[in-house]
């Protein structure tokens, strides 16, 4: 796991349960230095996916329109 992708798992635990937006997002983890690239969440998201949600439930949720969350399984 890459530097960026720790922080954004960092952030998405210290929120869980918070519906974070993308806007939130591309400020926290890249401080407003995402060189211009919006989709940048997104991709970091996806291969933060394909970590930690190997084999199991999934943990992040995209709310379509609003943002991500972290959903710890009960």
């Amino acid at each position: 796991m890459i530097a960026t992708e720790h922080e954004l798992l960092r952030f998405l635990m210290r929120s869980s349960r918070r519906v974070l937006s993308k806007v939130q997002t591309l400020d926290r983890v890249w401080k407003h230095d995402f060189c211009g690239q919006a989709n940048a969440a997104e991709r970091y998201i996806s291969c933060l996916r394909r970590t930690i949600d190997a084999g199991r439930k999934p943990l992040i949720h995209t709310m379509r329109g609003v943002g991500y969350v972290l959903k710890p399984v009960d």
